[in-house]
């Protein structure tokens, strides 16, 4: 089933800008998956989105829970009906063997909560407690300094892989591969309290490149380090030519500090000639970052000669959309809404 819908991610997105200003992260993603925003006219009505090719309307509580909560929501919240086009574009943990397990997960947790606290068990939320510990009596420059010391130091380069194939958690090279058991203790001075992990987590993120081998362990890792740790990211390094990439560069539209992007892309063009519609919103979602200081091409794969590299000509509308201003319109002409490449 082919595709019917015009809708560019771009336009999908600006469905989205007044009115959903606290939750542009999901709203992103719901863009690449190709919804835009469903406001009804009247205030009573529900407030949700709908896919533009087969008309799946979604409650916006329903989205952002599983588009900015636990991860667990993703593989019960369907985003598009059983024959539409758009499920090309994967969404990380949809497979059939990771539903099955959260749904029936989800649905021991809620039958135990029933039983064991009753309908009146909703948590009332905790009052936040004046800061009492005599290190943020300390000068900023002091504190960060104690981190430093303590926490464990990351590679300047630094791979992200997933625990195992089809694992949501996500771990270190180094970690997986180190024989010795790890040790957690350092790294839980971020569980302190909200004001150490704030300013911890910034030593981490300061001064690394994030590699991933692809753009699903991309989108793992935006999800698991959550908003605070998104605006730290600074470089990315991915392979990316893969399902995922329309929602993984989505996500990654959210990181406001990213700065340096090296892409590496199996093909010698963004788009060859008559590409299915996950590489083409794949590529418009890439092509919608912007303000980045920084953007290297690499090789992905043993036919380097076929990689999107520095001297094909591609390589350069891609940097220089990129690199242009935060807001500024893409120089992209759209045709049919399709990038004119």
């Amino acid at each position: 089933m082919q595709s019917t819908s015009t809708l560019s991610f771009a336009s999908r997105l600006q469905s989205f800008e007044d009115q959903w200003p606290e939750n542009q992260t999901a709203a992103r993603q719901l863009a690449a998956l190709g919804h835009v925003c469903d406001r009804p006219p009247l205030e009573s009505l529900e407030e949700g989105s709908r896919c533009i090719d087969c008309g799946l309307f979604i409650p916006k509580q329903t989205s952002v829970q599983a588009l900015e909560g636990s991860l667990t929501l993703i593989a019960s919240t369907p985003f598009h009906n059983p024959r539409c086009p758009r499920l090309q574009l994967r969404i990380p943990l949809e497979s059939p063997l990771t539903q099955r397990y959260t749904l029936n997960y989800s649905s021991l947790v809620e039958r135990w909560e029933r039983r064991s606290h009753g309908p009146q068990s909703a948590r009332e939320p905790r009052a936040a407690l004046p800061q009492t510990s005599g290190l943020f009596s300390l000068p900023t420059e002091l504190r960060l300094q104690i981190y430093a010391y303590i926490l464990p130091s990351l590679d300047a380069v630094t791979e992200i892989v997933p625990l195992h194939r089809d694992s949501p958690r996500i771990i270190t090279k180094a970690g997986l591969e180190r024989p010795a058991r790890r040790d957690k203790t350092k790294a839980n001075l971020l569980l302190a309290c909200r004001s150490v992990y704030l300013e911890a987590l910034d030593l981490l993120y300061a001064n690394t490149t994030f590699r991933f081998d692809a753009t699903r362990t991309l989108y793992l890792f935006l999800r698991h380090v959550g908003r605070a740790g998104r605006r730290m990211v600074r470089a990315v390094d991915v392979v990316c030519g893969q399902r995922e990439d329309a929602v993984a560069f989505a996500l990654l539209g959210a990181c406001g500090e990213l700065g340096s992007l090296t892409v590496r892309l199996g093909r010698p063009k963004l788009l060859l000639p008559n590409p299915p519609l996950w590489i083409v919103d794949g590529v418009a979602c890439l092509l919608a970052l912007r303000g980045l200081e920084e953007v290297r091409f690499a090789e992905c794969s043993k036919a380097a000669r076929m990689d999107l590299s520095e001297e094909k000509p591609d390589a350069a509308v891609l940097r220089r959309e990129l690199m242009r201003a935060k807001g500024e319109p893409s120089g992209i002409r759209e045709v049919g809404g399709l990038l004119d490449l």
